[in-house]
């Protein structure tokens, strides 16, 4: 009868370790996804409103098509732009970063986010050079305000 107890507390523990490796592998995981960007006040975009830009642009001019095509699968989507990035995500997410309400003159506002970075697609060779991220997980860390000089 003895031995039927301390099989169950060893069971029990063996359960109860293994929930906390699981969780902390999950949680590790995620702080190794975590990538910070920083990207421009005045979004989000719609994703259909960027596509469409891309299509008609001479500053887009030999865009991949297969990154087109990836984009338009990702449906409705919104965008922020970033330095020389193209960041997608969903509408919960973009909600996350304070969006542009007003129109700020002489200043330029930079959001800091943190995000998961689900896919990085590229332009391909334009004019200059733009990654497309996928994200998911957003938090908006922090904003900076650069004042340019009149």
């Amino acid at each position: 009868m003895e031995n039927k107890g301390v099989f169950a507390i060893v069971i029990l523990l063996v359960v109860i370790l293994s929930f906390v490796l699981v969780f902390s592998m999950s949680e590790a995981t995620d702080v190794v996804n975590k990538t910070e960007l920083a990207v421009y006040y005045g979004g989000p975009i719609p994703l259909s409103d960027v596509i469409e830009d891309i299509k008609t642009s001479e500053n887009f001019k030999g865009y991949d098509n297969e990154t087109i095509a990836w984009m338009e699968s990702l449906g409705d989507k919104q965008v922020f732009i970033a330095n020389n990035t193209i960041v997608v995500m969903n509408s919960w997410d973009a909600s996350r970063i304070p969006s542009s309400s007003e129109m700020a003159t002489d200043v330029s506002i930079v959001e800091f986010i943190e995000c998961n970075v689900l896919e990085n697609h590229s332009l391909g060779p334009v004019k200059h050079p733009i990654d497309v991220l996928f994200v998911d997980s957003v938090w908006h860390i922090g904003e900076e305000v650069y004042y340019y000089d009149v």
